[in-house]
């Protein structure tokens, strides 16, 4: 965090994003292999490269939808500046589909921030599970996937919030063959009104958010 190149919108995220302490709750340690599922513009990526130090592996996972249509090429233009120079030598850009993400066995830990929504609500349940199925195999046996995401309300429009409920992630993260056995209060806020829109300036931010910890069970075969 302390690093003097970092991009110049990191900064502010750091309050909010809480990188050490949700790595920590993570089990993440220096040497792993993690993949960082849609990676957007990078903030975790660069993160997760600090964190797994020079002989860990980072996999910055993007579609390539998102590089070359979304926010006329931010993405894109971003994650290829944090990378330009090797100057994060331990990161590969990994531009796949969320199905179809390959790596199979490869993965010590795999991050998933604020997509489940979209991914139930946008996608539908079983490309949902399709997705997340992907993850499972990418994770050796033991392997952990973090799950972090908006609250939402059952009176609320969550798919134009962009918040999901927390029982519905944790029913399809289970549906993927998962084993959930912790969740963090790192990103609880009961100031936030749930019925908000998550780009509200007035709780930008400062979501209220879950945090899950779930590990594929090492005596499990992978989901097809």
């Amino acid at each position: 965090m302390a690093a003097p190149d970092r991009h110049q919108w990191d900064l502010r995220r750091d309050e909010h994003r809480k990188p050490f302490a949700t790595f920590q709750f993570l089990g993440l340690e220096e040497g792993m292999t993690v993949l960082d599922v849609a990676a957007y513009a990078g903030y975790t990526t660069e993160m997760l490269a600090a964190a797994v130090g020079p002989e860990g592996k980072v996999y910055c996972q993007n579609t390539s939808e998102v590089l070359e249509r979304y926010a006329d090429g931010y993405y894109e233009s971003t994650i290829r500046e944090r990378l330009e120079n090797d100057r994060l030598a331990n990161v590969v850009l990994h531009v796949t589909e969320y199905d179809d993400l390959g790596l199979e066995g490869e993965v010590n830990l795999a991050f998933l921030g604020n997509m489940i929504h979209d991914f139930h609500y946008r996608d539908g349940d079983e490309q949902a599970l399709a997705f997340l199925r992907s993850i499972f195999r990418a994770l050796k046996p033991g392997g952990v996937l973090g799950v972090m995401d908006h609250v939402g309300d059952e009176r609320g429009d969550n798919a134009a919030l962009h918040r999901i409920e927390p029982h519905i992630a944790r029913g399809l993260i289970q549906q993927a063959g998962f084993v959930i056995e912790a969740e963090s209060d790192l990103f609880a806020n009961p100031d936030d009104d749930h019925l908000k829109m998550v780009y509200d300036k007035s709780v930008y931010l400062r979501t209220d958010k879950f945090l899950f910890r779930a590990r594929k069970p090492s005596d499990q075969p992978d989901q097809k």
